[in-house]
């Protein structure tokens, strides 16, 4: 039995879009490769490189951790090719709006002369939001207000129509939509395009000293991302409500049908290079790279257990 240590940062990171390697374990499909994954955190998370799972995996206190291949990118022009993705995890923007009524014919272009509550102040994911409301030809028609920091303050801000939208991730937002508060109106992801939002990310260096282990880890999350895409979400928040003890059950299931049905989750454990390309072109547009360094994608991307 070989093991991995597997820091996931705080206990903010533990989102419902990263639920594989939940079900991973759950299944024991962890333990049917041979392989023994010991989950641990951090004090600290964070979005940028200096999150406290990225210093974890850093100094070799833990073998991977998760997060956006856009911090490996970042890494690799601040210091060179030290981490590397080598599964995937989330294939688009897990970002959505959500309103106080239903908009069963949304379109983008209906937030024009609207106010958009930008309830997680998310650095990467507030950049490509405007990103987004630039190439459709928004930016200046839409008010884009920075969130309180206080999260139900700002879902009842949208719910009594103080803003008309709120800007964040499904994870936060289901509880919400659950309880009638909130009604979900649009993915980002079909009009962000396809991009590996997140990935499982390791030091190169160890990735080469424990390959057989780490194919191990991949070929069980390819196995759990197969088992997502074909169960229906009841039965896959029976499989990892234990991991969200305090998660409303109707707001799991809720969530994990709409990741699902926006097609957030990876289809399996490959990244695909035109994928990382587009998004090292976004993350550039937006100002989070910079666009005179190019980002190697055979540098910072390698498919463990890919065979």
């Amino acid at each position: 039995m070989q093991t991995l240590i597997f820091n996931q940062g705080d206990a903010s990171e533990s989102r419902i879009y990263y639920c594989a390697h939940y079900l991973a374990h759950s299944l024991g499909l962890f333990a049917a490769q041979q392989l023994q994954v010991i989950f641990t955190t951090s004090e600290s998370g964070g979005h940028t490189v200096q999150g406290g799972q990225v210093p974890a995996v850093l100094n070799r206190d833990a073998d991977l951790t998760l997060g956006g291949p856009m911090v490996v990118m970042k890494h690799f022009q601040q210091h060179g090719a030290e981490l590397q993705c080598f599964c995937a995890s989330v294939a688009a923007n897990p970002w959505f709006l959500a309103a106080a009524q239903a908009q069963p014919d949304f379109q983008l272009s209906d937030l024009r002369g609207k106010r958009v509550l930008d309830v997680g102040n998310v650095g990467t994911a507030t950049l490509t939001f405007r990103w987004l409301l630039a190439r459709h030809g928004l930016q200046d028609d839409v008010e884009l207000i920075a969130g309180s920091g206080d999260q139900a303050r700002d879902f009842t801000a949208v719910a009594q129509g103080a803003a008309d939208y709120a800007l964040h991730a499904m994870h936060m937002l289901a509880p919400a939509i659950a309880a009638g508060q909130l009604h979900n109106i649009s993915s980002l992801a079909s009009v962000c395009g396809h991009v590996p939002w997140s990935a499982y990310i390791a030091r190169t260096d160890v990735l080469q000293e424990k390959a057989t282990a780490f194919a191990a880890f991949s070929r069980a999350i390819a196995q759990a991302l197969t088992l997502i895409a074909n169960h229906d979400a009841t039965a896959l928040a029976q499989q990892v409500q234990a991991f969200y003890p305090d998660y409303p059950r109707e707001a799991l299931v809720r969530g994990l049908a709409a990741y699902q049905q926006a097609g957030v989750f990876a289809p399996d454990g490959v990244i695909p290079r035109a994928e990382f390309a587009h998004f090292s072109q976004l993350l550039s547009a937006i100002g989070w790279l910079d666009p005179s360094q190019p980002v190697p994608y055979a540098a910072l991307v390698t498919q463990a257990g890919a065979e």
